[in-house]
């Protein structure tokens, strides 16, 4: 049995190593691809803006238009290369790739000649190469092999993700038969020794005391997966819909822009044929504010999407950080974070109080320090305006937990919003205050990756208290889980 345990554990780790190396190649592989699908993207940009900044000039004969286009044509030349880095050890790409460094200097050198034709006064021959069309065809074929590329990146990372997900179904099924697998051989290990080893009754009742030991754990870890699979599905919606709103903002300014290159397109290639002063009217104001408003949307809503990503990216590191278990004062690591904001405190005329004993325990210093700055920086922010503010931290041991509570006379939070304001880019009362809605969410996440957590009990207009409860020797638990 002890051979066949041994076995199993080895195929297990077998299988599992080689379903790791599997998820790290997917994952290098749509890291690539991304960054391919996101050179090719800014390419595109940087032409746009150029040929904007080209016709805004020869519209207006304006310098200031000149601006985006020395801007954009400036950054070109590592745009290019950079996609070109990026492809050069893929094939797939290789066809779609090697012709648009020729086509690039094709239409900046068209764009060049026009302008300059343009500030010699020689407007008339600018207009003329534009009509003729070959920049927009020029423009047209960037568009079709930019586009080609991005697709087939977009193709590259559906399928690295579908790898993912299956190397994921994959270990699931494999632990889901090794834990049947070890369960049968315990159950076989048990009746043998309860056939052979009837009299030795105190070795029967350590089976008995392990077996519900070991139903123990499983109820345990079954409620944390519960419990995983619940946060996982919020954080997905949640996610989901705040990605969802910048880019509806820059799907409907990507709109505008179109109709407005189409009024300027009515303007700029009459070839001669009269047109109404309406027509002008609405081509210029195309040019001189529908244009630069939609672009100042779509880089707003952009930045809104960067941000949301950062923030995704540092919830998500934080159960990568490997903890490291030391003593600490709990008391002294408040009082750090406290004196961190001492100044923001003195500005509010604020008052701390702070448990006057040490509590000593072994956990991560870090994430500590990060947890109370948070929620001491969270008091300040949103204090009431009507009284002076007031700040207690205490601390307590309770079995083999810390608890620790930050309290405030603050503007309190509504009770429907007790477990929102814990959500990821959720935040609740007035929005008087910056922040993208992750504070709370960061605090929870290090709280749970200490094996703690952290609630709220609050009252509107009265003030809030923050519970932080933490294990008081972080090393059993890490030993525990076999970290």
């Amino acid at each position: 049995m002890m051979i066949a345990g041994i076995s199993l554990l080895l195929a297990v780790v077998g299988s599992t190593l080689v379903l790791i190396s599997n998820t790290r190649d997917s994952f290098d592989v749509l890291v690539n691809e991304r960054a391919v699908r996101s050179a090719a993207a800014d390419l595109f940009s940087l032409i746009q803006d150029a040929e904007s900044g080209q016709r805004g000039y020869m519209l207006t004969s304006d310098a200031k238009f000149l601006t985006p286009y020395k801007e954009a044509t400036k950054d070109v030349a590592e745009a290019v290369d950079n996609l070109v880095s990026l492809t050069k050890a893929r094939p797939k790409y290789k066809a779609l790739v090697d012709p648009i460094p020729s086509q690039i200097n094709a239409k900046l050198n068209e764009m060049a000649t026009t302008l300059t034709l343009a500030a010699d006064g020689k407007t008339a021959e600018a207009m003329a190469i534009v009509r003729d069309g070959h920049g927009q065809n020029l423009m047209n074929t960037l568009r079709r092999q930019l586009q080609a590329i991005i697709d087939l990146s977009d193709a590259n990372i559906h399928d690295s993700i579908k790898r993912q997900v299956a190397g994921s179904d994959q270990m699931k099924w494999i632990m889901i038969g090794a834990a049947v697998a070890i369960i049968a051989i315990l159950i076989i290990s048990i009746l043998i020794i309860r056939q052979y080893i009837h009299s030795i009754n105190d070795a029967h009742e350590e089976v008995q005391k392990f077996n519900t030991a070991l139903e123990m754990r499983v109820e345990e870890r079954t409620q944390d997966l519960v419990r995983a699979n619940q946060e996982v599905q919020r954080f997905a919606y949640i996610v989901t819909h705040d990605l969802r709103a910048p880019l509806v903002n820059i799907m409907g300014f990507t709109t505008e822009l179109e109709n407005s290159l189409t009024m300027m397109q009515n303007y700029v290639l009459a070839d001669g044929a009269p047109l109404s002063p309406d027509d002008i009217a609405r081509a210029r104001e195309a040019a001189a504010e529908d244009v630069p408003e939609a672009l100042r949307f779509i880089r707003s809503s952009t930045s809104k999407m960067d941000g949301l990503i950062n923030a995704i990216l540092k919830i998500s590191r934080d159960g990568r950080r490997q903890l490291k278990p030391e003593m600490v004062d709990i008391r002294a690591i408040a009082e750090n974070s406290v004196n961190s904001l001492k100044h923001l405190i003195d500005a509010a005329d604020g008052e701390v109080q702070i448990s006057p004993s040490p509590l000593h325990a072994v956990n991560d210093r870090l994430s500590l320090e990060q947890i109370f700055t948070n929620l001491v920086d969270n008091a300040i922010k949103y204090r009431s305006p009507q009284r002076p503010l007031k700040i207690s931290v205490t601390t307590k041991r309770v079995g083999g937990f810390i608890e620790a509570t930050v309290e405030d006379n603050g503007r309190g939070i509504s009770e429907a919003d007790h477990e929102r304001v814990f959500e990821l880019f959720r935040r609740a009362g007035q929005q008087n205050q910056t922040g993208d809605g992750i504070g709370l969410a960061h605090v929870r996440s290090l709280a749970r990756n200490l094996g703690g957590d952290i609630s709220v009990r609050s009252e509107l207009g009265k003030g809030s208290a923050f519970t932080l409860t933490v294990p008081a020797d972080l090393s059993v638990v890490l030993r525990r889980v076999g970290v």
